[in-house]
């Protein structure tokens, strides 16, 4: 056995992860799986609940989400990788926002916990740091963009819905 093999930072004990990270795996825990579904091996979490709020359960669930790529930022997370993270969250919310479906995709997508282990796999402290500065505007600008989409999104799926039922409906009545 190889002794100078080095593990992947995710690997890292809890005791030796920054408080923050801890705090956002957490937080990912809590929004994507915090609860055990009797009967089954899955877990649902507050994000899926909120989502069930037509249109405004995701926009809300994706400011939350957005906590996330904060924290990306802090730990010199690479910029292709935050887009990818910023991506998780827009399908998240353009998919959620569809009745009935967008219910049953948030029960198997946690974009949450797969962002979360993005910022761990590619977190790097050798990458020079962001400044606070740097921080809060590139968090303005993300936040600003999902909530921007997010509602176009959650809209669009909205009115898509809405004429689908609408055309079954005026289909029904013709029959």
């Amino acid at each position: 056995m190889n002794e100078n093999v080095i593990e992947p930072e995710i690997l890292e004990p809890d005791e030796r992860l920054p408080s923050d990270l801890l705090a956002l795996r957490r937080l990912a825990q809590l929004l994507d799986a915090a609860i055990e579904i009797p009967g089954t091996r899955r877990k649902v979490g507050l994000a899926p609940i909120v989502g069930l709020v037509p249109g405004f359960g995701d926009v809300v669930s994706a400011v939350f989400s957005s906590w996330i790529i904060i924290g990306a930022l802090r730990h010199r997370v690479p910029t292709r990788v935050l887009l990818k993270m910023v991506v998780n969250i827009l399908i998240d919310v353009w998919i959620g926002s569809i009745p009935l479906l967008g219910d049953i995709f948030d029960f198997f997508f946690h974009e949450n916990l797969g962002n979360v282990e993005l910022l761990f796999r590619h977190r790097d402290i050798s990458r020079p740091p962001r400044t606070n500065t740097e921080i809060a505007l590139i968090a303005l600008v993300i936040l600003t963009t999902i909530l921007l989409i997010a509602v176009i999104l959650a809209f669009s799926a909205i009115v898509g819905f809405i004429y689908l039922f609408d055309t079954i409906h005026q289909s029904v009545m013709r029959s």
